[in-house]
């Protein structure tokens, strides 16, 4: 029976285990925010997806479009928010709730569209 893979092992307290390396490694490390949730999401909630991206070797490609897609919404979101929401005047600490709100309305609005889709 001819094998259809062949790994390099690597003995650890005497058991052989297979030396294994992720496509796209490096694009994983270097995930922003919206990324490395999705990534998260994936390996939790979603299992079978999560191996399948991993597998054909599109789980890193997958995880950075979507980073780069969070950023993106998160940037109009944000500018829209701002606008409707204008601090007159001073008032720092009005200034900072506004700012806090509007990143929770970011982040709820893109794990409902984006990442927990």
């Amino acid at each position: 029976m001819k094998e259809l893979m062949e790994f390099d092992y690597v003995e650890v307290d005497g058991l052989l285990y297979p030396r294994i390396e992720i496509d796209g490694k490096e694009v994983l490390d270097n995930l922003g925010k919206y990324g490395r949730m999705r990534l998260d999401y994936l390996r939790e909630h979603r299992p079978g997806m999560y191996r399948e991206l991993l597998v054909s070797g599109r789980l890193a490609g997958h995880c950075k479009s979507v980073d780069e897609l969070g950023f993106e919404m998160a940037e109009a979101i944000w500018k829209k928010y701002l606008t409707a929401n204008l601090v007159l005047g001073d008032d720092f600490f009005k200034w900072l709730q506004i700012h806090i709100m509007a990143q929770q309305v970011v982040d709820e609005i893109i794990s409902k569209e984006l990442l927990f889709a």
